[in-house]
């Protein structure tokens, strides 16, 4: 598996642990941890996600096995054939491994599960793709997964609320960005949480209708339910703010959780639940199972993408940036999205 030649020898950012422990991250030689079945993809572009941060320090929780690669989300084309997809055909692969269990996109090749490969939509660059990657499956999931579980019927007999907006907290980052435009697609008044004010007007241009700190966009009281500011919420924090969050949704609204940057613990009380009826909707793209769901998903992104290419900041690095990136990325000093491109530069 992989081209031998030495002189094409396949490389990548190769994360492991030293024998005595310590970190060891840098461009080099592929490992073989590869799965009989995999399907290689020659890569154009790799998206960036916060996971891959992760694993770019070896997390043990996102890096299963090592040495390993980064990257669950990846775009190129097919070596060979893939069940209804011919040598060369555009793909996209998702999750399912990658960049886990197995070694992902970071790299100038990728051994996918066929499970995880899917046809890249026409209208959609390998960079335009990635810029999207599993952030945008998940805002476009949790979109669907919001419209699905709100009470609508309880919203029809309480006219008060109907009106009410969607909050998108982190909208900063590249997952809330996509999350503000896919909400804003579906029709929805959006308040984008933030305090990084320098995107405001990004975030205004991709449909938010106002831009606010979680201390503008939330009451500052201890009560255990305050009154309903949102019908919606997806949050891509979690922690206390999560929690702070749950006691202003509205009577038969939901909240999308999809990310934990601001903590995993979740200091609540049941009364959002059984005072209000709202709904806590997990969300995970990453380990979605079906190939026709997620080319469901990838038709959306197709459409959603030429509404807000001209204002989604996307930033393209090579390997050689790729751990400078992910030490930015895990302190919360980026916003956007990030790109990479394992051709970007000849490693020295």
């Amino acid at each position: 598996m992989g081209n031998q030649n030495k002189d094409t020898e396949p490389f990548g950012w190769v994360v492991n642990r030293g024998s005595d422990g310590e970190l060891e991250a840098a461009v080099g030689p592929l490992p073989e941890n590869l799965d009989s079945q995999s399907v290689c993809i020659d890569v154009e572009a790799a998206g960036f996600n916060y996971k891959d941060a992760l694993a770019c320090e070896a997390h043990p929780g996102i890096a299963r096995k090592l040495p390993l690669v980064p990257g669950i989300d990846v775009s190129g084309s097919l070596r060979s054939s893939c069940g209804e997809y011919a040598a060369g055909t555009p793909v996209v692969a998702t999750g399912n491994g990658l960049g886990e269990t197995i070694s992902g996109g970071f790299a100038t090749e990728v051994w996918a599960p066929p499970v995880a490969i899917i046809k890249r939509p026409q209208n959609l660059s390998a960079v335009a793709a990635m810029a999207m990657g599993t952030a945008g499956l998940t805002a476009i999931l949790a979109v669907e997964r919001l419209r699905s579980v709100i009470d609508w019927d309880y919203q029809a007999r309480q006219q008060s609320d109907k009106s009410l907006p969607w909050l998108i907290t982190g909208a900063s980052g590249g997952v809330g960005m996509l999350a503000v435009a896919a909400t804003a697609l579906a029709g929805f008044q959006v308040v984008a949480c933030t305090r990084k004010k320098t995107v405001s007007d990004v975030l205004l241009s991709l449909g938010a209708s106002a831009v606010q700190s979680p201390e503008e966009a939330l009451p500052d009281d201890k009560k255990p339910l305050s009154s309903a500011r949102y019908l919606g919420v997806i949050d891509t924090v979690g922690g206390e703010l999560l929690a702070h969050i749950l006691r202003v949704v509205a009577a038969g609204g939901a909240v999308a959780s999809i990310g934990n940057a601001g903590g995993v613990m979740l200091p609540t009380t049941v009364y959002p639940f059984i005072l209000r009826g709202v709904t806590l909707a997990g969300i995970d793209a990453a380990g979605l199972p079906s190939r026709e769901k997620r080319k469901e998903l990838w038709a959306k992104l197709a459409v959603l993408w030429p509404l807000m290419s001209g204002v989604f900041p996307v930033r393209q690095i090579g390997l050689q940036e790729v751990g400078d990136w992910a030490a930015k990325m895990r302190s919360g000093r980026i916003g956007g999205r990030a790109v990479v491109l394992p051709q970007k530069e000849v490693r020295k």
